[in-house]
């Protein structure tokens, strides 16, 4: 199994012990090794979206409904970004909302590669948690409170499947 495929896996099964009922997938290139992951599920409800930012509003609905945490997941750079406005809402209304952001590998950050904006501490003053991991690392969300908004950024390794 590829370190990919452990990796996405262990998230997932973090998200099951944080009683995520539903995901809102905005695929891409990046977050591919997750959303396969994701689509082999018959725990929560998935949700595909094309456009992150009205994704966030629907996933911090889905969360104020439920009183459960959706989760976002997107792919790198700017569609991170668009986040923004919900994890900032979910902030401030105390909603557990967990945006997973797939990244490339850390030693490409700064490299001026494409698509390598720093996603790390991307919404740092508007989370309760945040997290970066990648390869073998726990993508544990220990220490969250589920009293607002978790960032979840993490890495895969090419080849991507």
């Amino acid at each position: 199994m590829s370190l990919n495929r452990i990796l996405a896996n262990s998230l997932i099964n973090e998200l099951k012990r944080y009683g995520v009922r539903d995901i809102i997938v905005c695929p891409g290139g990046r977050n591919i090794p997750l959303v396969f992951q994701i689509e082999e599920q018959e725990h929560w409800q998935t949700y595909y979206w094309y456009e992150e930012r009205s994704a966030g509003f629907f996933a911090l609905g889905r969360s104020r409904v439920s009183g459960c945490p959706t989760a976002v997941v997107t792919t790198s750079g700017t569609a991170a970004a668009e986040l923004l406005p919900s994890v900032m809402e979910a902030y401030y209304s105390g909603v557990p909302l967990i945006m997973i952001t797939a990244d490339r590998p850390r030693v490409m950050r700064g490299t001026g590669a494409p698509q390598t904006a720093d996603q790390t501490g991307l919404f740092h003053k508007h989370v309760a948690f945040e997290i970066d991991i990648e390869k073998e690392e726990s993508p544990s969300l220990k220490g969250w409170k589920m009293n607002g908004p978790a960032h979840v950024n993490i890495s895969f390794e090419e080849p991507l499947l």
